[in-house]
């Protein structure tokens, strides 16, 4: 008779087990098919939540190999009319041409970082040879005759030159933003953001030589 009532117990046991799985199976067939009358929340953009910063830091020398390496890509091939280098400040030499003449050109300006990570040129002296012209009207023919790309704006009537970094399109959702430049301290310095899914690419080829060209900052005397 106990043996009886076991093997029944059991046998209730097993069936309510076999009940509840079922109804586990159908609640979530309903969660899964059944649409919701809920708002959906849209999920962050995986770039802008799931991204990790870097702080990368070079010198002038550095940043004039990038520099030239990028305006002889720039210029595919045809001769440059322009260079561009690092020194006490950042100096652009080239020609004009005038009464048929090339005249020869040296431009300096004063970097300045911006709040948003761009940088400002303020042109602070112009070389001419001996032709005498408003630096608006220079800055107009550098606008409208030397190659530059989409993420350099020439402002003739301020005068400046504004290098927009936060308007690179790089690969990879790769963003920079100058964060310091101080050519007198030879002391130059980029935030980097990078996507997560980026970093998980294994061995990047921008990163690494990127990397080889960053130096640590001299150290204040």
């Amino acid at each position: 008779m106990f043996n009886a009532i076991k093997v029944n117990k059991w046998k209730w046991l097993f069936w309510l087990l076999a009940i509840i799985n079922v109804g586990v199976i159908a609640w979530l067939v309903f969660l899964v098919y059944v649409p919701s009358n809920t708002t959906t929340i849209p999920e962050d953009d995986p770039i802008q939540g799931k991204q990790a910063e870097f702080t990368l830091q070079s010198t002038t020398n550095n940043i004039n190999e990038i520099i030239n390496s990028y305006l002889i890509e720039l210029s595919k091939g045809e001769p440059l009319k322009y260079s561009v280098s690092l020194e006490d400040s950042v100096e652009l030499r080239g020609t004009i041409i005038a009464f048929e003449k090339e005249i020869p050109l040296t431009m300096k300006f004063e970097p300045k970082v911006q709040q948003n990570g761009d940088l400002m040129l303020e042109q602070t002296s112009i070389t001419l040879g001996r032709l005498q012209l408003p630096n608006r009207k220079v800055l107009d023919y550098i606008r409208d005759n030397y190659p530059m790309p989409d993420w350099v704006i020439v402002n003739p009537d301020e005068e400046s030159i504004y290098v927009a970094f936060t308007k690179i399109k790089a690969k990879y959702g790769l963003k920079v933003k100058a964060k310091a430049f101080d050519l007198e301290k030879n002391q130059i310095a980029f935030k980097v953001t990078v996507p997560h899914e980026t970093l998980g690419l294994g061995k990047s080829t921008w990163l690494k030589n990127f990397m080889q060209k960053q130096t640590e900052l001299p150290e204040n005397n």
